[in-house]
């Protein structure tokens, strides 16, 4: 009897600190800058919000030709639907809506408005 319990204690522990340790964990997906111009902004917020929040670039600066990686935080919640709003020097803004970043990988962004998505 006390076997079975120990054992069902480990379990119930191993499934508690699984749990939390997953739901903790943030998302995210990488972006390539091919629009020819320099970028200085990132922002990322969970589709149904109407605020930006804080630029997440990670250097003051997004190159042309090169790629970040954009970091959800774990806090925004478990929603994978968002929304992105990149900047360029200019003020010029470029926002991309309903993104699913639960399935995104690399998000390659284009000078003529286009972008390419991949999983």
């Amino acid at each position: 009897m006390k076997k079975l319990l120990f054992g069902a204690a480990i379990f119930c522990a191993l499934f508690l600190f699984s749990t939390s340790n997953t739901s903790a964990q943030a998302l995210y997906f990488y972006v390539t800058n091919n629009t020819g111009v320099t970028l200085n902004n990132v922002y990322v917020t969970p589709a149904e919000t109407n605020n930006w929040g804080s630029d997440i670039l990670p250097k003051d600066l997004f190159e042309n030709a090169s790629s970040i990686r954009v970091d959800i935080p774990a806090d925004y919640g478990a929603t994978c639907k968002f929304d992105m709003k990149i900047t360029d020097l200019e003020g010029n803004a470029v926002i991309f809506t309903g993104m699913d970043a639960c399935l995104l990988h690399t998000l390659t962004i284009n000078g003529d408005g286009t972008f390419s998505a991949t999983e």
